[in-house]
Protein backbone atom coordinates (compact mmCIF):
# COMPACT_ATOMS: atom_id res chain seq x y z
CA UNK A 1 0.00 0.00 0.00
CA UNK A 2 1.82 3.08 -1.12
CA UNK A 3 -0.02 6.25 0.11
CA UNK A 4 -0.57 9.21 -2.02
CA UNK A 5 -1.90 12.42 -1.35
CA UNK A 6 -1.33 13.69 -4.97
CA UNK A 7 -3.69 16.52 -6.45
CA UNK A 8 -4.48 17.17 -2.40
CA UNK A 9 -4.57 20.63 -1.14
CA UNK A 10 -3.86 20.27 2.99
CA UNK A 11 -4.03 23.16 5.83
CA UNK A 12 -2.32 22.72 8.91
CA UNK A 13 -2.14 25.02 11.71
CA UNK A 14 0.62 25.11 13.54
CA UNK A 15 2.66 23.57 10.66
CA UNK A 16 6.22 25.05 11.53
CA UNK A 17 7.31 23.18 14.39
CA UNK A 18 6.69 19.76 15.80
CA UNK A 19 4.00 17.18 14.96
CA UNK A 20 2.65 19.94 12.16
CA UNK A 21 5.66 20.91 10.51
CA UNK A 22 7.25 17.19 10.45
CA UNK A 23 3.45 16.12 9.47
CA UNK A 24 3.64 18.90 6.28
CA UNK A 25 7.02 18.07 5.33
CA UNK A 26 5.68 14.51 4.93
CA UNK A 27 2.41 15.53 3.27
CA UNK A 28 4.81 17.07 0.88
CA UNK A 29 6.67 14.66 0.11
CA UNK A 30 3.77 12.29 -0.75
CA UNK A 31 2.56 15.18 -3.50
CA UNK A 32 -0.09 17.44 -1.59
CA UNK A 33 -0.13 21.09 -1.78
CA UNK A 34 0.47 22.10 1.62
CA UNK A 35 -0.34 25.19 3.39
CA UNK A 36 1.01 25.76 7.17
CA UNK A 37 -0.11 27.76 9.67
CA UNK A 38 1.82 29.42 12.67
CA UNK A 39 3.89 32.48 14.13
CA UNK A 40 7.89 31.49 13.45
CA UNK A 41 8.47 30.61 9.60
CA UNK A 42 10.98 28.58 9.27
CA UNK A 43 13.97 29.61 6.78
CA UNK A 44 13.43 26.02 5.03
CA UNK A 45 10.51 25.67 2.92
CA UNK A 46 10.55 22.50 1.50
CA UNK A 47 8.21 23.10 -0.68
CA UNK A 48 5.35 24.17 1.85
CA UNK A 49 3.53 27.60 1.90
CA UNK A 50 3.84 29.26 5.07
CA UNK A 51 1.46 31.48 5.98
CA UNK A 52 2.24 33.64 9.10
CA UNK A 53 -1.07 33.51 11.46
CA UNK A 54 -1.81 34.56 15.21
CA UNK A 55 -4.71 31.95 15.52
CA UNK A 56 -5.24 33.39 19.11
CA UNK A 57 -6.40 36.64 16.84
CA UNK A 58 -9.71 36.14 15.68
CA UNK A 59 -9.14 39.38 13.44
CA UNK A 60 -6.12 37.46 11.59
CA UNK A 61 -8.22 34.19 11.51
CA UNK A 62 -11.06 35.62 9.77
CA UNK A 63 -8.64 37.47 7.67
CA UNK A 64 -6.63 34.29 6.31
CA UNK A 65 -10.25 32.72 6.08
CA UNK A 66 -11.20 35.63 3.31
CA UNK A 67 -7.72 35.17 1.87
CA UNK A 68 -7.92 31.37 1.73
CA UNK A 69 -11.84 31.68 0.19
CA UNK A 70 -10.65 34.21 -2.52
CA UNK A 71 -7.29 32.70 -3.61
CA UNK A 72 -7.57 29.22 -3.29
CA UNK A 73 -11.00 28.16 -2.49
CA UNK A 74 -10.32 24.71 -2.21
CA UNK A 75 -9.54 22.09 0.34
CA UNK A 76 -9.33 18.51 0.79
CA UNK A 77 -8.15 17.84 4.54
CA UNK A 78 -8.01 20.46 7.31
CA UNK A 79 -5.40 19.33 10.36
CA UNK A 80 -6.39 21.23 13.27
CA UNK A 81 -3.06 21.06 15.27
CA UNK A 82 -1.72 24.29 16.64
CA UNK A 83 -1.64 23.89 20.36
CA UNK A 84 0.46 25.30 23.53
CA UNK A 85 0.83 23.94 26.77
CA UNK A 86 -0.97 25.78 29.37
CA UNK A 87 0.21 24.99 32.88
CA UNK A 88 -2.63 26.59 35.30
CA UNK A 89 -4.67 25.62 37.85
CA UNK A 90 -8.46 26.36 38.66
CA UNK A 91 -6.41 28.36 41.40
CA UNK A 92 -4.80 30.73 39.23
CA UNK A 93 -5.26 30.73 36.18
CA UNK A 94 -6.03 34.07 34.42
CA UNK A 95 -8.90 34.60 31.97
CA UNK A 96 -6.25 35.86 29.70
CA UNK A 97 -5.06 32.59 29.61
CA UNK A 98 -8.39 31.26 29.85
CA UNK A 99 -9.53 33.19 26.68
CA UNK A 100 -6.36 32.44 24.79
CA UNK A 101 -6.64 29.07 25.26
CA UNK A 102 -9.92 29.13 24.10
CA UNK A 103 -9.37 31.28 20.59
CA UNK A 104 -6.39 28.88 20.04
CA UNK A 105 -7.74 25.77 20.31
CA UNK A 106 -11.30 25.59 19.98
CA UNK A 107 -12.78 29.59 18.34
CA UNK A 108 -10.03 28.76 15.54
CA UNK A 109 -10.55 24.99 15.00
CA UNK A 110 -14.26 26.30 14.73
CA UNK A 111 -13.79 28.82 12.07
CA UNK A 112 -11.36 26.77 10.22
CA UNK A 113 -13.56 23.58 10.13
CA UNK A 114 -16.83 25.90 8.81
CA UNK A 115 -14.59 27.53 6.11
CA UNK A 116 -13.14 23.98 5.28
CA UNK A 117 -16.78 22.42 5.02
CA UNK A 118 -18.25 25.01 3.05
CA UNK A 119 -15.74 24.88 0.40
CA UNK A 120 -15.68 21.26 0.64
CA UNK A 121 -19.10 20.63 -0.24
CA UNK A 122 -19.31 24.07 -2.93
CA UNK A 123 -16.34 21.43 -4.45
CA UNK A 124 -17.87 18.28 -3.82
CA UNK A 125 -15.08 16.64 -2.20
CA UNK A 126 -15.73 14.64 0.39
CA UNK A 127 -12.89 15.55 2.29
CA UNK A 128 -11.34 14.75 6.13
CA UNK A 129 -11.06 17.36 8.80
CA UNK A 130 -8.34 15.99 11.58
CA UNK A 131 -8.24 17.73 15.17
CA UNK A 132 -5.14 17.19 17.22
CA UNK A 133 -6.31 16.78 20.78
CA UNK A 134 -4.37 15.20 23.79
CA UNK A 135 -4.43 12.32 26.15
CA UNK A 136 -5.12 14.48 29.03
CA UNK A 137 -8.62 15.00 27.87
CA UNK A 138 -8.86 11.68 29.58
CA UNK A 139 -6.11 11.37 32.11
CA UNK A 140 -5.15 15.38 33.37
CA UNK A 141 -1.79 16.58 34.68
CA UNK A 142 -2.08 18.31 37.78
CA UNK A 143 -2.14 22.26 37.23
CA UNK A 144 -3.15 21.95 33.32
CA UNK A 145 -7.08 22.83 33.61
CA UNK A 146 -7.28 25.34 30.14
CA UNK A 147 -5.17 22.50 28.37
CA UNK A 148 -7.12 20.02 29.68
CA UNK A 149 -10.43 21.90 28.69
CA UNK A 150 -9.85 22.80 24.93
CA UNK A 151 -8.21 19.24 24.27
CA UNK A 152 -11.54 17.80 25.73
CA UNK A 153 -13.59 20.37 23.96
CA UNK A 154 -11.90 20.01 20.52
CA UNK A 155 -12.63 15.80 21.06
CA UNK A 156 -16.63 17.21 21.62
CA UNK A 157 -16.12 19.20 18.35
CA UNK A 158 -15.06 16.62 16.72
CA UNK A 159 -18.30 14.71 17.41
CA UNK A 160 -20.49 17.39 16.26
CA UNK A 161 -18.69 18.10 12.81
CA UNK A 162 -19.00 14.59 12.23
CA UNK A 163 -22.88 14.01 12.85
CA UNK A 164 -23.31 17.98 11.10
CA UNK A 165 -21.14 16.82 7.95
CA UNK A 166 -21.57 12.90 7.53
CA UNK A 167 -24.41 13.43 5.23
CA UNK A 168 -21.98 15.10 2.98
CA UNK A 169 -19.04 12.57 3.10
CA UNK A 170 -16.91 14.54 4.91
CA UNK A 171 -14.88 12.21 7.88
CA UNK A 172 -14.08 14.29 10.41
CA UNK A 173 -11.65 12.53 13.33
CA UNK A 174 -9.83 13.39 16.55
CA UNK A 175 -6.30 11.76 16.93
CA UNK A 176 -5.20 11.90 20.35
CA UNK A 177 -1.65 11.71 21.01
CA UNK A 178 0.48 10.86 24.75
CA UNK A 179 3.54 11.93 25.09
CA UNK A 180 5.21 12.51 22.20
CA UNK A 181 8.83 14.39 22.05
CA UNK A 182 8.80 17.17 20.00
CA UNK A 183 11.77 19.66 21.54
CA UNK A 184 14.36 18.40 19.22
CA UNK A 185 15.55 15.17 16.22
CA UNK A 186 17.30 13.50 19.51
CA UNK A 187 14.85 12.44 22.64
CA UNK A 188 17.23 12.58 25.63
CA UNK A 189 18.07 8.92 26.62
CA UNK A 190 16.91 9.56 30.53
CA UNK A 191 13.66 10.74 29.48
CA UNK A 192 13.26 8.23 26.75
CA UNK A 193 13.63 5.11 28.99
CA UNK A 194 11.48 6.92 32.43
CA UNK A 195 8.59 7.49 29.44
CA UNK A 196 5.64 5.82 31.25
CA UNK A 197 4.47 4.13 28.02
CA UNK A 198 3.66 0.37 27.55
CA UNK A 199 5.90 0.20 24.54
CA UNK A 200 8.83 1.92 27.14
CA UNK A 201 9.86 4.97 24.82
CA UNK A 202 8.17 8.87 23.80
CA UNK A 203 6.76 8.53 20.61
CA UNK A 204 8.61 10.76 17.75
CA UNK A 205 6.32 13.48 15.61
CA UNK A 206 6.95 11.25 12.52
CA UNK A 207 4.84 8.72 13.96
CA UNK A 208 1.97 10.53 14.55
CA UNK A 209 2.66 12.40 11.04
CA UNK A 210 2.07 8.83 9.77
CA UNK A 211 -1.45 8.11 10.90
CA UNK A 212 -2.12 11.27 9.58
CA UNK A 213 -1.13 10.46 5.95
CA UNK A 214 -3.29 7.79 6.27
CA UNK A 215 -6.11 9.32 7.67
CA UNK A 216 -6.00 11.97 5.34
CA UNK A 217 -5.92 9.51 1.94
CA UNK A 218 -7.97 7.88 -0.23
CA UNK A 219 -7.83 5.09 2.11
CA UNK A 220 -9.12 6.03 4.54
CA UNK A 221 -12.90 5.70 3.57
CA UNK A 222 -15.18 4.53 6.88
CA UNK A 223 -13.56 6.79 9.88
CA UNK A 224 -15.45 9.59 11.07
CA UNK A 225 -16.68 10.93 14.48
CA UNK A 226 -13.85 8.74 16.12
CA UNK A 227 -10.84 9.38 18.48
CA UNK A 228 -7.71 7.89 17.31
CA UNK A 229 -5.58 7.67 20.71
CA UNK A 230 -1.46 7.13 19.33
CA UNK A 231 -0.13 6.84 23.09
CA UNK A 232 2.44 4.02 22.99
CA UNK A 233 0.08 2.84 25.75
CA UNK A 234 0.04 5.75 27.71
CA UNK A 235 -3.22 6.06 28.90
CA UNK A 236 -3.91 2.17 30.44
CA UNK A 237 -0.48 2.53 32.17
CA UNK A 238 0.15 2.44 35.51
CA UNK A 239 3.70 4.04 35.03
CA UNK A 240 4.22 7.75 36.98
CA UNK A 241 5.34 10.21 34.54
CA UNK A 242 8.86 11.40 34.66
CA UNK A 243 9.69 14.42 36.17
CA UNK A 244 10.16 16.48 32.70
CA UNK A 245 6.32 15.82 31.89
CA UNK A 246 4.99 16.39 35.34
CA UNK A 247 6.68 19.37 35.62
CA UNK A 248 5.74 20.71 32.45
CA UNK A 249 9.46 20.99 30.70
CA UNK A 250 8.26 18.77 27.81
Amino acid sequence: MNISLKGKICLITGGTHGIGYVTAKLFSDLGARVIALGRNIPSSNNNIEFIKVDLTSRSQVLSFINWYKKEIGIIHCLINNASVNSRYSILNVTLEEWDKMIELELTSPMLLSKMAAELMIKNNIKGKIINIAAIQAHYPLPESLPYVTVKGGLISMTKGLAVDLGKYGIQVIAVVPGPIYTKGDLVPEKLDKTAATLLGRMGRPQEVAYLLAFLASDYNTFITGSEIIIDGGRIISRKPDPEEITAGIV
